[in-house]
């Protein structure tokens, strides 16, 4: 276990959240292991969060998922803005690649050890318009990105970030705070962004 923040409290609804998790059989920790998040960086486009909160875990045919609350902010500070990260486990997932919707406050703008891949287009016009697409090349963002799970996302008129590596993925809704019902939401649409990645159809 990671020691917890040094927050004189845990963030507003924590007990709320903690509550729902119970009701639907999820795994809820308050304070969740960091090692497990900073696995996942570095980021290609979000920034690190200082601490993570909340953190509800359940498992999908296959594979993994945990929504958590990120915090963007110094120990003992009130963060601008409040979100959710969704992270999905799934051995079958095997590429890499970013893409961007918007401009967030949780967008990485410094790159001072590693830099993102390059910016692409997917020859996807609608795509293209309207996301930010990140990968070693356009191929390769492609294959990451398959049409099955861009219909998906524009059907949600998705804005916020997306990354996938070897073993999983990492979304960021724009807008979605951290409260039971953008949990909820996270439950309800990982069995589907899970099917969109199994092949291009």
């Amino acid at each position: 276990m990671s020691k917890s923040p040094p927050l004189a409290s845990l963030p507003p609804g924590s007990d709320l959240v903690a509550a729902w998790a119970r009701r639907q059989g999820l795994t809820h920790h308050h304070y969740p292991r960091d090692e497990w998040f900073r696995a996942w960086e570095p980021h290609d486009t979000l920034l690190s969060p200082e601490h993570y909160f909340n953190a509800v875990s359940w498992v999908l045919p296959g594979a993994s998922a945990t929504v958590v609350e990120p915090w963007y902010s110094a120990s003992g500070c009130e963060p601008l803005e409040r979100t959710l990260l969704l992270y999905l486990s799934h051995p079958g997932l095997t590429r890499r690649a970013a893409a961007r919707g918007g401009e967030h406050f949780n967008t990485r703008t410094t790159f001072l050890l590693s830099a993102p891949p390059p910016r692409v287009r997917l020859g996807d016009p609608p795509w293209d318009e309207a996301m930010a697409s990140f990968a070693a090349s356009s191929s390769e963002a492609v294959a990451a990105l398959p049409p099955r799970l861009r219909r998906l996302l524009a059907s949600w008129r998705f804005a916020g970030h997306l990354e996938l590596r070897p073993g999983g993925l990492i979304l960021h809704v724009a807008d979605r705070p951290p409260s039971v019902a953008g949990y909820q939401r996270f439950v309800e649409e990982a069995p589907h962004l899970l099917q969109t990645l199994g092949g291009p159809a």
